[in-house]
């Protein structure tokens, strides 16, 4: 009976072992496969589905870590894409507040120009103050951007202050 039971014996030994490997080690692999999955997900720029947590070993400690770094670069996208249009905004309206007083300037140089377009010297005189608002103006505009790009940089600090609200209606 010796050899016949021995080799059933390690024929059900192995069996066994290899029942209680699928049984132990098959949740974990569906995890790490889901892991897996939602990393594959994430690095292609597609939102990643969360990792499933359920078990309490390394592999839940690993997928709340991916989940908790996964909302975290989202967050990160979310704020660039914010500040991407912010950007453009600025720059939308930087490019307004520079054309507005550009064409004030052209149209009253053009015209001033002109021979015999303005005869009195009143009216030129009033010409010529506008450019000179408008170029102040132009000044003013390019001071704050360079104001701006200094504060992004961190070369100045701001300092607030107030201001006539009622100046800036009357302008």
């Amino acid at each position: 009976y010796g050899p016949p039971l021995v080799t059933a014996g390690l024929g059900l030994l192995v069996a066994g072992a290899l029942g209680m490997a699928l049984f132990v080690f098959g949740p974990a692999r569906r995890r790490l496969r889901a892991l897996q999955l939602a990393a594959e997900a994430l690095g292609s720029g597609a939102p990643a589905p969360p990792a499933p947590e359920t078990g309490g070993d390394e592999v839940a400690a690993l997928a709340h870590s991916f989940n908790r770094m996964a909302a975290d670069l989202d967050a990160r996208v979310r704020d660039l894409k914010e500040s991407d249009r912010l950007r453009r905004q600025l720059l939308a309206d930087v490019s307004h507040e520079l054309m507005t007083p550009l064409t004030s300037i052209r149209g009253y140089l053009e015209t001033l120009s002109i021979p015999n377009a303005v005869p009195d010297a009143a009216t030129r005189d009033r010409y010529v103050q506008i450019v000179s608002s408008e170029t102040e103006r132009l000044e003013s505009v390019v001071g704050d951007l360079l104001d701006l790009a200094r504060l992004e940089g961190g070369g100045i600090a701001l300092h607030r202050e107030t201001v006539p609200v009622a100046w800036l209606f009357d302008r």
